[in-house]
């Protein structure tokens, strides 16, 4: 039998995870599963100020859903919750949440980084910090989205390449 146990966790972090982190939990795991790396790595969410159990904002499950993924099951958890594997990743959608990491996981702090760094150079967008859409409109959502998806995509693509 196979294990499909992921061996290292890529573990997106924003606030609240409700919107920005599990959109890139959402995408990231999609495009593991594609790729066939999902025995491999694996991507999970919390946030810095997250509620432990509150479900993903409507927006979020709706923008996600257009994208062909099913987020509507997602729970929030607050970030230092649980420590991910050894040779996991911690990426912050702002400097604020990379600081934050950096003093829950004080030990680990070589693996913590900021989204849009860690994408380059594949991700080549202007945003290198995610904005929060949360209050925001469902156009907000999408374009939000986006930034994630390149930046997921990015960051995929950055760790086939080592």
């Amino acid at each position: 039998m196979v294990n499909k146990d992921p061996l290292k966790v890529m573990m997106f972090v924003c606030s609240g995870n409700t919107c920005r982190s599990p959109m890139a939990e959402g995408f990231m795991n999609h495009f593991l599963k594609i790729h066939g790396l999902d025995g491999i790595w694996g991507a999970s969410s919390s946030g810095t100020m997250a509620i432990d159990g509150l479900p993903a904002n409507g927006l979020a499950v709706r923008v996600m859903s257009e994208n062909g993924i099913d987020i509507s099951r997602h729970r929030s958890k607050p970030a230092g919750s649980w420590e991910p594997p050894e040779d996991s990743l911690f990426l912050g959608m702002t400097r604020d949440h990379v600081n934050c990491l950096r003093n829950l996981f004080p030990r680990r702090r070589g693996a913590v980084c900021l989204l849009g760094e860690a994408s380059r150079p594949f991700y080549e967008g202007d945003i290198l910090e995610v904005p929060d859409p949360f209050g925001g409109s469902l156009a907000s959502y999408r374009e939000i989205a986006g930034v994630i998806r390149e930046m997921t995509m990015g960051l995929l693509n950055s760790l086939r390449d080592h």
